[in-house]
């Protein structure tokens, strides 16, 4: 982190590729279009993922103590 910090970069700039990391090109243009939202509306947006994320979560779980 120290590094990171004394580059001015962050920590994934110093361990992925660049384009390595970062949304997947089907997403790229919702996620551009983001950035001229309210901050309400990103909160409401971040918020939906993190439902999405957790769902999938917790399909992913449930379907491992199935098998």
């Amino acid at each position: 982190m120290r590094l990171a910090k004394e580059l001015h970069v962050t920590l994934d700039e110093l361990v992925f590729a660049e384009g390595e990391r970062g949304p997947d090109t089907s997403f790229r243009m919702q996620f551009e279009a983001l950035s001229g939202f309210s901050e309400e509306e990103k909160k409401i947006a971040k918020e939906l993922l993190d439902i999405l994320i957790l769902k999938h979560a917790a399909n992913r779980l449930s379907a491992g103590d199935a098998a």
